[in-house]
């Protein structure tokens, strides 16, 4: 029997759930004895004595159930024992109603008197300490009867009971041997699932971190002119090279910085906000940049500080591969890059005007969008989406997870309350504006927007 908790659990769970079990019916046959000692009462008015023995060992046992402990179990053998025959010669004693002992409600008390063997905290242990209350009940009650004056018949009901009792926890204490036995077996198929899982990501790594370096300046080497190497591909080649002699791309320990490289030359551009400059996306975007390839970055640049730093590095290996494709297949040197965000997710849309292609109609062996890019973004739960068709350009959407934004609270600026004369209730403060007013840049035209 599987319960799906852990091994160190299963035996305490077991255990637990036997001991309340065993108690609970205990407690009910206290009940039953006490409710038909009661009726019996009305007509034998001494039988009053069994009633309190019988609530004694009830509440003994209630106190061994709130607190298992040693003491109290052999304090309730003890008192259970002296209960047993106190009960058993007292109900016998009773002329002409019980014509022999194995009567039920005789059984009772012996039958709870059993179930103390059920708090035991293993097999064993539940095993003895029902049999040395078996035995006690058994004894107190043939002790009982040799003074009575009906004859012995043996007690089925409590060596059912007994044989019952027992017969449980052997079963339990073989399915825990059983168990146990398999939980090493168990642990080892979970390892190896994460084992196979982690050397799948490796792979798949391995595979994109080939195609974007070996396999991309390959193709770069051979498609550039005979002489000397450009110097954006000489930057690339060495890029490519540091990449490859480190080793931090087999372990999911990144973490952002700010030396990504420097972009350039660009007369009057803007600084990129720090957010910006520390993103995997922004080096994929200048190291293309350096090979020539004209980028328009468009959006929300600042919502890539929401992505952790494993999804930022692939990210940005995602689109810098993207960017590559345009540069050895497209056939033009500009390319546009957008980036949108929502709560939960970022999306980044990179478009260029040239040839175009049919996803379905690439070669096997093309790994740029399939491991590079698609399987990329799905390992990071995100999605690809491909709109391309031959002469039409291309465009490729990379959605993937992030953290929702953090709400800054806006500051509150202080209010200034300027004092009023007296006799001048209806004068406008030197800082209001009449109602009106017409404000100064009210028909200004305004700034035209930098168009795309």
């Amino acid at each position: 029997m599987s319960l799906g908790l852990p091994g160190h659990l299963v035996q305490r769970t077991l255990a637990r759930a036997i001991a309340r079990a065993a108690h609970w019916f205990a407690l009910t046959c206290f009940s039953a004895a006490i409710l038909s000692v009661s009726i019996l009462t009305l007509r034998t008015p001494e039988l009053w004595i069994t009633i309190v023995v019988v609530a004694a060992m009830a509440a003994l046992l209630i106190l061994f159930t709130r607190h298992r402990r040693i003491p109290l179990a052999v304090a309730y053998l003890l008192v259970g024992t002296l209960g047993v025959y106190v009960f058993t010669a007292t109900v016998l004693g009773v002329p002409d109603v019980f014509p022999a002992s194995n009567m039920f409600l005789v059984a009772l008390p012996k039958m709870a008197l059993v179930m103390v063997g059920g708090a035991g905290s293993t097999a064993l242990a539940g095993v003895l300490w029902s049999t040395a209350a078996f035995l006690l009940a058994e004894a107190a009650a043939l002790l009982a009867i040799v003074g009575a004056t009906v004859p012995y018949q043996p007690d089925l009901f409590t060596l059912s009971t007994y044989l019952v009792l027992v017969g449980v926890m052997v079963l339990a204490g073989i399915d825990r041997r059983a168990s146990n036995a398999a939980q090493p077996a168990i642990h080892r198929a979970v390892q190896d699932g994460a084992n196979r899982q982690l050397r799948d990501a490796l792979d798949t790594r391995a595979i994109a971190l080939l195609n974007d370096t070996t396999v991309s300046q390959l193709v770069a080497l051979s498609l550039a002119e005979p002489g000397a190497l450009s110097p954006g591909l000489k930057a690339s080649l060495r890029d490519t090279l540091t990449t490859l002699h480190d080793t931090n791309w087999l372990a999911d320990i990144d973490a952002r910085t700010t030396t990504s490289p420097q972009p350039a030359v660009h007369e009057q551009a803007p600084t990129p906000s720090p957010a910006w400059r520390s993103s995997a996306v922004y080096t994929a975007v200048e190291r293309c940049r350096d090979r020539g390839l004209k980028i328009e970055v468009t959006g929300d640049r600042d919502a890539l500080a929401r992505l952790d730093a494993g999804s930022d590095r692939d990210v940005g290996l995602a689109v810098q591969q993207c960017l590559v494709n345009v540069i050895l297949h497209a056939g033009i040197d500009s390319a546009e890059l957008a980036i949108e965000s929502d709560r939960s997710t970022i999306s980044l849309l990179i478009t260029d005007a040239g040839r175009g292609f049919t996803e379905s109609e690439s070669a096997s062996d093309r790994l740029g969008l399939r491991q590079s890019v698609r399987r990329r973004i799905e390992q990071l739960g995100g999605s690809v989406l491909i709109w391309s068709r031959p002469g039409a350009g291309a465009s490729v959407r990379l959605t993937v997870p992030a953290e929702p934004p953090s709400i800054k609270p806006k500051p509150t600026l202080p209010t200034h309350h300027t004092p009023v004369r007296p006799g001048s209730l209806n004068a406008t403060p030197a800082n209001a504006t009449p109602a009106n007013a017409t404000p100064a840049n009210a028909n200004a035209t305004p700034a035209p927007r930098n168009p795309r």
